[in-house]
């Protein structure tokens, strides 16, 4: 059995571990720490959690083997780093970190004790995403002529007062979204490089953007275009789409599958060769512990490993450089 630590009492760490752990054999989620200890007493009396504290108090519990981050992504090096040191595998929320840099020393630490950090990309773990990374994988489309993604969060969602808003926390929309489009991009194609990019940034803190506009260059010479934004209209966007010579492919709710996601391929003579929707009950968040489990159990290599999430962190850096904005 492995015991989970969660740090941080948001809605995420409810969402994410606590709610799916129920659901998943082999882990149990055994304690909860946040800045306040009230409000992780607080937490943990409402969802029948057997500990609570600070952040040090769950470090230090020996039940605890694997320490989710449920925190934002400025201070993740430094919790990492410290669960690392404690002798615990380590979980980070995605992003992975605030940049490239904090992120390879997470990987390092990770490394230097001996444990192993991830990032929480949660959809990887979906059999929708492999589907998905599969079929672009598989030819039918034939020569691919440009890939468009777009990541928009509905224009209501995220208002004065969120952390995602906050530059001091390590905000902004290619943060927030941005970082699974990336993913997307690595693990379907390989390293994107970064041509150019331009973005809104938010009134009250400059050094956070609402949209972003990307374009980049993936291996091959193909084109792709990157929308990340907090400004999307009232029914949002998660959807990639691939152009081929072949065929084309549009997936939808990719960043959660279990949100209605789907999978279309059409010929180029406007032929429907698939279409395919995601199993509603599959849920990304129980998969990616399942998974977790098994990799902590036997040593088995993970999507989901820090070391691959540096690559992540740095293209986001870069993009952020693109649009005149300093990497967080």
């Amino acid at each position: 059995m492995i015991g989970v630590g969660i740090l941080g009492a948001g809605g995420i760490a409810e969402r994410a571990m606590v709610e799916p752990a129920r659901g998943v054999d082999g882990v149990e989620v055994v304690a909860i720490g946040a800045r306040d200890p009230e409000r992780a007493r607080a937490f943990a009396d409402r969802l029948d959690l057997p500990a609570w504290g600070d952040y040090d108090a769950v470090l230090s519990d020996p039940r605890v083997h694997l320490v989710y981050l449920a925190l934002p992504p400025i201070v993740h090096a430094e919790w990492a780093t410290r669960a690392l040191a404690a002798g615990k595998h380590v979980l980070c929320e995605k992003p992975l970190s605030a940049n490239g840099t904090t992120a390879q020393a997470i990987a390092d630490a990770a490394d230097a004790a001996g444990r192993r950090a991830f990032v929480g990309f949660h959809f990887r773990r979906h059999s929708f995403i492999r589907d998905l990374l599969d079929t672009i994988a598989s030819g039918v489309l034939g020569e691919v002529k440009l890939v468009e993604i777009d990541f928009s969060i509905p224009h209501f969602v995220v208002q004065s007062g969120n952390i995602r808003l906050d530059g001091d926390l390590a905000g902004g929309a290619v943060m927030d979204v941005g970082c699974y489009a990336v993913d997307v991009l690595r693990a379907a194609f390989g390293e994107p490089e970064v041509i150019s990019a331009t973005a809104q940034t938010y009134d009250e803190d400059p050094r956070i953007d609402l949209q972003t506009d990307a374009e980049l260059r993936l291996p091959g010479g193909i084109p792709a275009l990157l929308r990340a934004s907090f400004l999307g209209d009232d029914q949002g966007a998660m959807w990639v789409r691939v152009d081929g010579a072949a065929a084309s492919l549009l997936a939808t709710s990719v960043i959660v599958p279990q949100w209605g996601a789907t999978l279309t391929v059409i010929a180029a003579d406007g032929t429907m060769l698939r279409e395919t929707a995601a199993d509603p009950v599959e849920n990304s968040y129980a998969r990616q512990l399942e998974h977790l489990v098994a990799a902590l159990g036997d040593g088995s290599e993970s999507v989901l490993e820090a070391r691959r999430g540096v690559g992540t962190m740095r293209v986001v850096d870069a993009i952020y450089r693109a649009a005149g904005l300093e990497p967080r």
